[in-house]
């Protein structure tokens, strides 16, 4: 009931017929985050049927996107839902406006899946949650899915906790004067939060591992990177916080919010900031901006820094995508194997959608991009 009651007022608001009662109904739903699960696929439905997928007439969508980045100005929200609503409205439009207007460019008819989206989708993979290990510094390795909440190990002078929100925590009893190395692990499908012994928070992506000291003795506090983390670098003028990224990416700062995605198997590795200061290899960046390492080479460009931490916020963001970057992260995410069946390289994906959702509802989402996918076990194939 109240899906369809949000599909009828999305409708009247793309048309720009809503009553003042109803725009204030509609608004209510969208402040309302247990209903983004709702919103984007519906948009999305809604706009992919529309006469975009036929004869695409940009006058009248581009009007449907200021429409509705508009109607955000307009509607007073707490800063992180507005934020969520004007970030998910035009991410979803835009990405909907450039497929139609791939279409009209190539005016090429894909033909038809073979096989009916029943027989496709017979099973499903669910999605990604918070999984990791832990390795303490004489090779124990602990499970912290199946762990109990309460003290895990104790390193040192360093006692390590599981939270009832199921992070991990490391305080200091006392002063230490030396320090182990432990090794905190997600899996493909994983993600996890951990709050270093000076109070930094880390929030590790799928697919990552970091490497952190159980205190930080001496002049810096340094930590090792494979993958992506999201920073919340506790201040402490006198002992810099250091992350040694992979593909040669150093990343120092004083106290700052910032995310680091450098994956091995990426040709790039990024540093985006957020809040604050921080250098990446002697090079300064200012909030909103983003540090790309590639070939050997750093450059510094403007950042999408919503785009950038979309994954923490439960998101999966795409700016004019290509198939592979999709595929990818979803690889990592719902620990699958994507192979291809047909030549989909030149369709660009743009837009948002939960991370929370299972894999077949995100695939349904992308098959409004022209392309259609198989699931077999955790294989999931691109097909004409």
């Amino acid at each position: 009931m109240q899906e369809e009651r949000l599909r009828y007022l999305l409708g009247l608001h793309l048309h720009g017929r809503t009553s003042a009662a109803e725009a204030e109904e509609l608004n209510a739903l969208l402040q309302d985050e247990s209903k983004a699960a709702l919103f984007i696929p519906i948009l999305s439905e809604m706009m992919a049927a529309s006469p975009a997928a036929a004869d695409y007439d940009a006058g009248c969508w581009e009007s449907v996107r200021q429409r509705i980045l508009e109607a955000d100005a307009g509607v007073q929200l707490a800063p992180q839902r507005r934020t969520w609503w004007k970030w998910a409205a035009a991410a979803v439009v835009a990405g909907i406006l450039a497929t139609g207007a791939w279409q009209y460019t190539h005016r090429e008819k894909l033909p038809a899946a073979a096989v009916s989206m029943e027989g496709r989708y017979k099973n499903d993979v669910p999605p990604g949650g918070n999984r990791a290990s832990l390795m303490l510094a004489n090779g124990d390795v602990i499970d912290l899915d199946a762990a109990a909440d309460g003290k895990l190990a104790q390193q040192g002078t360093t006692r390590i906790s599981k939270l009832q929100d199921g992070q991990v925590a490391y305080n200091e009893d006392e002063d230490a004067t030396v320090a182990a190395w432990n090794t905190l692990t997600t899996p493909r499908g994983g993600q996890f939060r951990l709050t270093l012994p000076d109070g930094t928070q880390v929030w590790l992506n799928a697919a990552s591992s970091l490497r952190f000291p159980t205190a930080f003795v001496g002049k810096e506090r340094i930590v090792e990177l494979t993958g992506e983390a999201y920073f919340e670098v506790a201040k402490d003028a006198g002992k810099p916080f250091i992350v040694k990224a992979a593909g040669g990416m150093d990343v120092q700062v004083l106290g700052t919010h910032f995310n680091v995605a450098a994956y091995e198997e990426e040709p790039s590795s990024t540093v985006t900031l957020l809040e604050g200061a921080v250098t990446v290899n002697r090079q300064q960046l200012e909030p909103g901006q983003q540090a790309i390492r590639q070939n050997g080479h750093i450059r510094i460009r403007p950042a999408d820094t919503e785009q950038a931490v979309a994954w923490k916020n439960g998101y999966f963001s795409f700016n004019d995508a290509d198939i592979t970057t999709v595929m990818k992260e979803l690889e990592r995410w719902y620990d699958i194997k994507v192979q291809y069946d047909t030549d989909a390289s030149k369709l660009r994906f743009g837009g948002g959608i939960q991370r929370s959702l299972p894999l077949s509802s995100v695939l349904k989402i992308l098959e409004k991009y022209q392309v259609k996918f198989r699931i077999d076990g955790r294989v999931i194939t691109v097909i004409p």
